[in-house]
C-alpha cells in the first residue's frame, strides 16, 4: 500500500498537537496569573498547579527547551519586545506568534506535498521544495513582524513633531504635563493612532501609581524609536533638575524638525547619484537612437550607392 496517506496523516496530527499545546499553555498561564493573588488555601494552590495539558509536564519542558520557548529567556524577551513595538501587547500574542511559526513550518510542506506527489516530482526536488517551504514558514512570521515594527516606528516619527508642538502649547497655557499629554492624545486620535495611544498608556500608568520616570522609560521601550527615547530622557532630566518643561519641549521640537530637514536635504542630494543608472540604461540609449539614427541611415544609404 502507498505510505503517503499515513505520512500525511502523521504530519497533520503533529500540527494539531503543537497548536493545541500552545493554546492550552497560554490559557493555563492566564488562569495562574489571575488566581495568584488568591492563594490562601491548599485547595487553590493545588488548583493552580494542576496541569491542564494532555501531555506530561516533562515532555512539555523538553519541547520548550528544544524550540527555545522557555519563559524569561533572552530569546523570548526579545520576541516579546518586538511584539510590544509592533503594537501587540497582549499576553496571548507571544503564544500565538510562536504557535504560528511552528504551525506554518509544518503546514506549508503538508499543503504542498499532495500537489508534488500528484505531479510526480522527483524525490530530491521534492525534498528541496519541502525544506524551502519549511524554512519559509518558520521565518515568514518574523519577517512580517519586523516589517510591522519598522512601519510603526516610521509613523511614530512622523507624528512626534506635531505632538510636541501641541504639548508646548498646552504646557505654556498652564496645563501640567500629564493633562497636556491627555489633551494632545485626544486631539491627535482622529488623525493618528500610534503615538496618542502611547500617551494614553503613560497617563494610565502614572494614574495607577507608577513613577513618571519609569512610565517614560516604558514608553521608550514600547516604541523603540530613538527620538522618543531621547525625549523621555530629557523630560526625566527636566523633572529631576527642576528646569522648565515647556522650554525643554520647545527645544526638542526644534531639534526634531531640524533633523527632519537635514534628512530631506540628504535624500535630495542622493537623487542625482540614484538617477545615473536609469539615465545610462534607459534614457541615454533612446537619446542616442534619436540623435544618431538619421545620420546612421544616411551614411548607410551613401555606402549602398558605391
Amino acid at each position: 500500500m502507498d505510505p503517503f496517506p499515513y505520512l500525511f496523516g502523521l504530519c497533520t496530527a503533529a500540527l494539531v498537537v503543537i497548536l493545541a499545546v500552545m493554546q492550552l499553555k497560554g490559557h493555563n498561564a492566564r488562569i495562574r496569573k489571575r488566581l495568584q493573588p488568591l492563594k490562601s488555601s491548599d485547595q487553590l494552590i493545588n488548583l493552580t498547579e494542576r496541569p491542564t495539558s494532555f501531555l506530561p509536564t516533562s515532555v512539555v519542558k523538553k519541547l520548550d527547551e528544544l524550540f527555545g520557548l522557555t519563559k524569561n529567556t533572552p530569546k523570548m524577551q526579545e520576541v516579546q519586545k518586538q511584539l510590544n513595538q509592533a503594537g501587540f501587547e497582549t499576553e496571548r500574542a507571544l503564544h500565538l506568534y510562536v504557535g504560528l511559526r511552528l504551525g506554518l513550518c509544518l503546514a506549508l510542506p503538508m499543503l504542498a506535498w499532495p500537489y508534488l506527489h500528484s505531479f510526480g516530482v522527483s524525490g530530491v526536488f521534492t525534498l528541496v521544495l519541502l525544506f524551502l517551504l519549511f524554512t519559509l514558514g518558520y521565518f515568514l512570521p518574523s519577517i512580517i513582524l519586523g516589517n510591522r515594527v519598522e512601519a510603526r516606528k516610521f509613523k511614530i516619527r512622523e507624528e512626534l513633531p506635531d505632538a510636541l508642538d501641541l504639548l508646548v502649547v498646552c504646557v505654556e497655557a498652564g496645563q501640567g504635563l500629564n493633562a497636556a499629554m491627555k489633551r494632545v492624545a485626544e486631539e491627535l486620535m482622529n488623525s493618528s493612532t500610534h503615538l496618542p495611544q502611547e500617551f494614553i498608556k503613560v497617563n494610565q500608568e502614572i494614574n495607577a501609581g507608577m513613577k513618571r520616570e519609569q512610565a517614560f522609560r516604558n514608553l521608550a521601550e514600547r516604541t523603540g524609536v530613538d527620538e522618543v527615547a531621547t525625549l523621555c530622557n530629557i523630560l526625566n532630566q527636566s523633572e529631576r533638575f527642576g528646569t522648565s518643561v515647556a522650554q525643554t519641549l520647545k527645544v526638542q521640537s526644534e531639534a526634531l524638525r531640524t533633523n527632519r530637514r537635514l534628512k530631506l536635504e540628504e535624500m535630495a542630494a542622493k537623487t542625482p547619484v540614484k538617477l545615473v543608472v536609469p539615465l545610462i540604461l534607459l534614457i541615454f540609449p533612446a537619446i542616442m537612437v534619436v540623435v544618431l539614427g538619421p545620420a546612421i541611415i544616411r551614411v548607410a544609404a551613401n555606402f549602398d550607392k558605391f
